[in-house]
């Protein structure tokens, strides 16, 4: 008994100063909420743009990597973000990872392929609609993707918080790729992949550092109800 009180005491110091959150919807629940923001995402691009994925691929090998490239990254980075919170799901987690990269490998496999400097592409690009109209697509996708990540205990918060940016500004860009008739390849890899991905990246960074904060907060609460 006399073993028992000291721990009794411990866990009443810690629900006491617990708060009531909402329970954790499944990963499947999640991942359909995804699934039906960017269904709605892409509807509102084809009435605003047009979309044409198949003249996306048929465009050439650079056009058809990229799309293929957006397409890992998107769905690679979300899955990353929300399996990554789930626990048990780390291998989903990995996995997902692993796509991701092989997407950004493959963007950066292009840039040395392009004729054209890439900072020369860059800096020709900064006034380009298809980078505005990107991050305006990826926006849906980022609120619902940023609401869910405040759910959860996830084992990597950084790489939460840039995966989930990156997933959403991969496919905001894979919306434009589809409807962009431009022919130029620098064009395509500066408006539709760099500067969203690390706008993406810079967005992602910041909830990172927020992700982290949080489950640093959390742990530090744990700490002072134990040694108090």
């Amino acid at each position: 008994m006399s073993a028992a009180r000291p721990t009794e005491a411990v866990v009443a110091r810690l629900a006491r100063d617990l708060a009531p959150v909402r329970p954790m919807p499944a990963l499947r629940r999640q991942t359909a909420a995804i699934a039906a923001v960017f269904a709605a995402t892409s509807a509102l691009a084809l009435v605003w743009l047009g979309l044409h994925p198949l003249d996306a691929l048929a465009r050439g090998g650079v056009s058809a990597v990229l799309a293929c490239a957006l397409a890992l990254i998107g769905a690679g980075g979300l899955a990353l973000g929300l399996a990554g919170r789930v626990p048990g799901r780390e291998r989903l987690a990995r996995g997902a990872g692993i796509a991701a990269a092989l997407g950004l490998l493959a963007i950066a496999a292009v840039g040395f392929a392009v004729p054209d400097p890439i900072a020369r592409a860059i800096a020709l690009e900064w006034q380009s609609d298809c980078f505005v109209r990107s991050l305006l697509l990826a926006i849906p996708l980022g609120v619902v993707a940023a609401r869910l990540s405040l759910r959860g205990a996830p084992w990597r918060p950084a790489a939460t918080g840039l995966s989930l940016a990156l997933g959403a500004a991969a496919l905001g860009s894979l919306l434009v790729h589809a409807a962009c008739p431009s022919p130029s390849a620098s064009h395509w890899l500066a408006a539709h992949s760099l500067l969203p991905l690390a706008t993406g990246a810079a967005v992602g960074a910041l909830a990172a550092w927020r992700l982290a904060r949080r489950a640093r907060r959390g742990r530090t609460a744990i700490a002072r109800a134990i040694d108090g």
